[in-house]
């Protein structure tokens, strides 16, 4: 006769092989992050990485440092070749606190404290600087297809915008949460959120937040892999894979080395991820790919 304790056993067994399907095995992440290759340690606290396909390069900007004075003009772009060497150290000089990057129609635009910078990829030279207004702490750039440049100011909780030459403050309600990582992304922002972890979608017409994803700590880089997800970076050093229903997986931890990762970018071309690492002063390279199932 069957015991009480064998139909427990038996029930319990089928639900663990339910659960299989339906994301038991959630820490388990779907990608591979292993470290292709590293660069040299002469950036200076580099906080945004973003390559460019039309000149097969990386921009990397470099804060260098942190001061009181943070309009110290000591701030840089660096130019790094697909396999991390040093092109130029100081491709653009003159700026203070550089952070976010976005590309639209070879214009380089950066986050600068409370400047958009706009550089000419082919020259290097500054094109434009505009200010916004009561900006604090501009953070992180993304533009849409018509080049509408839109840019989070962490400290004051603005997304400010860009358009034909001038900043307006576009979103000043963003629920006391301090906007970090943004990326446009059919036509909807997604908006990471520093201080509580979480990123949401953002539609650009009615203004209006959808959640997504949340208990990302100190939530930085977002960038867009494939089709079907994206890679959400903490400044802590940890990259999360989301798929497009909000499930997220770890796949890199670097936490354990003290080692940022700050405001990453992905190359479809390159099939990499590049991570900034902040007081750590390199750029770090990942060979990406999703895993056929979820497994360690």
């Amino acid at each position: 006769m069957r015991t009480i304790p064998f139909y427990s056993a038996f029930l319990l067994s089928l639900l663990l092989l339910q659960g299989c399907s339906g994301g038991l095995f959630k820490a388990y992440a779907p990608v591979t992050l292993k470290e292709a290759w590293a660069s040299d340690n002469t950036l200076r606290t580099p906080e945004s990485v973003l390559f460019d396909r039309e000149r097969n390069v990386l921009y990397v900007s470099n804060m260098n440092g942190s001061s009181k004075d943070r309009k110290d003009g000591d701030g840089f772009i660096s130019r790094l070749s697909p396999e991390g060497e040093v092109e130029q150290l100081y491709w653009v000089s003159g700026l203070n606190d550089p952070k976010g990057l976005a590309l639209h129609n070879n214009v380089l635009y950066v986050a600068d404290l409370d400047e958009i910078v706009a550089i000419a990829t082919q020259t290097g030279s500054i094109l434009s600087r505009f200010k916004a207004e009561k900006a604090q702490n501009l953070n992180d750039v993304t533009a849409d297809d018509d080049g509408n440049v839109y840019v989070s100011d962490s400290e004051r909780g603005r997304i400010y915008l860009l358009r034909n030459g001038r900043v307006t403050n576009w979103l000043d309600d963003t629920r006391r949460e301090k906007p970090n990582g943004l990326l446009y992304d059919n036509d909807r922002l997604i908006v990471a959120s520093f201080n509580t972890g979480k990123v949401r979608f953002l539609d650009t017409d009615s203004k209006e937040f959808t959640e997504w994803t949340d208990d990302i700590d100190s939530a930085d880089g977002i960038t867009r892999v494939g089709t079907e997800g994206y890679l959400v970076s903490n400044w802590n050093g940890e990259v999360y894979y989301v798929n497009q229903e909000g499930k997220k997986w770890k796949a890199l931890d670097t936490k354990g080395k003290k080692i940022s990762a700050a405001d990453i970018s992905y190359s479809e071309e390159q099939q990499m991820l590049y991570v900034p690492t902040f007081y750590d002063n390199r750029v770090v390279a990942y060979p990406w790919k999703l895993k056929t199932k979820l497994e360690k």
